[in-house]
């Protein structure tokens, strides 16, 4: 087993609401492209055997997530990042994000200040993201951070699916198209025991919507088929104030443990839309896990020429461990096309 056969990765694994989210801060010293957007577009156009790589067995699972640390092309972002998912690269992300915000300062790639509130910007492919982490100068204890704008695109579409007839949905862009879908007109009541048949519908709305869907952003472009599904449950008052309950499906098959900050802010801003929900309303949102997530409004702005919802989310990010994964050509179940050039190396016996 030659040591130039083999190559190393290294890892912070990290956690929101159960789902991991795997970054990689060693290993990769230099994605092509001199923007961020850039380095996602090669990644998916050439370098995809990462993201497979990582999310699949044996090193992974679909149901993870993966972000690649990049540098940053804009001044303020401390850190650039390429979020990747069992769907592929969506533009942005708030558990992500809240993962590795936690992961880099508690890690010691952007340095941590004395306890209290310290303020991070990191870059997504959307563009720059403002953190604001409350921590002891030891372990991030919350993040806020706020999300991509989010916009209704279409109200009322319809689609014939095969086992649950016909579904109504509303198409939203929140750092990428999701289509929400009311869940007690179908008989949901988002708790962990429907998570197979929420992932059903979820397979079934994707497969059969994309279809007649063109999924075009003003400043992305085509971002491809349809691929996030929020089941939206109504807004209720909790004992700690509003609260709502939430399920994401990911194609192909996942269905997401925490609320996630993406169906979070699409499902605000038809809130807003609607007028149930104003600038300043604050919201907990809960996944059929029972993982949450704070939501508050906080702006409502023209953008595309249509209003847009911008909206914070807060949560919890814990570190898992640091992982060290071995790349290695020998093993059949290994593939390394269009990246091996990309890793650091060789890896030690």
């Amino acid at each position: 087993m030659p040591p130039e056969h083999r190559r190393r990765i290294r890892l912070i694994d990290t956690h929101y609401g159960g789902d991991v989210s795997r970054v990689v801060v060693g290993g990769i010293p230099q994605v092509p492209g001199d923007s961020v957007p850039a380095k996602r577009a090669w990644l998916q156009s050439e370098g995809d055997a990462l993201r497979r790589l990582l999310l699949s067995p044996p090193y992974g699972e679909p149901a993870m997530c993966a972000n690649v640390v990049v540098d940053a092309d804009l001044p303020q972002a401390q850190a650039g990042y390429v979020v990747m998912e069992a769907m592929g690269y969506p533009y942005f992300s708030g558990s992500n994000s809240i993962c590795v915000a936690t992961a880099l300062l508690e890690s010691g790639y952007v340095p941590m200040g004395p306890p209290g509130r310290q303020v991070v910007h990191l870059q997504a492919p959307a563009g720059l993201v403002r953190a604001e982490v409350e921590h002891d100068g030891w372990r991030v204890h919350s993040v806020t951070l706020a999300c991509d704008p989010a916009w209704v695109l279409e109200r009322g579409r319809t689609a014939e699916l095969p086992e649950f007839g016909e579904v109504t949905y509303d198409l939203v862009w929140s750092g990428c198209f999701y289509s929400v879908v009311d869940a007690a007109a179908h008989g949901f009541a988002l708790t962990e025991p429907e998570r197979p048949v929420l992932a059903d519908f979820g397979l079934a709305l994707c497969l059969v919507a994309s279809a007649d869907l063109q999924l075009v952003h003003p400043d992305h472009g085509d971002t491809g088929p349809l691929a996030f599904v929020n089941l939206a449950g109504p807004v209720t008052e909790g004992a700690d104030g509003l609260q709502m309950t939430s399920a994401t499906y990911v194609h192909p098959g996942v269905v997401c443990r925490c609320p996630t900050g993406t169906g979070t802010a699409a499902q605000l801003a038809l809130l807003a839309d609607d007028g149930v929900l104003g600038v300043g309303d604050r919201v907990t949102s809960i996944s059929p896990s029972g993982s949450t997530m704070g939501g508050q409004i906080v702006e409502r702005t023209a953008l595309h020429g249509r209003d847009a919802t911008t909206s914070t989310v807060t949560g919890r990010a814990f570190t898992l461990g640091r992982t060290e994964l071995v790349v290695n050509l020998d093993d059949d179940l290994t593939e390394a096309e269009g990246i091996w050039e990309l890793l650091t190396g060789p890896a030690g016996p």
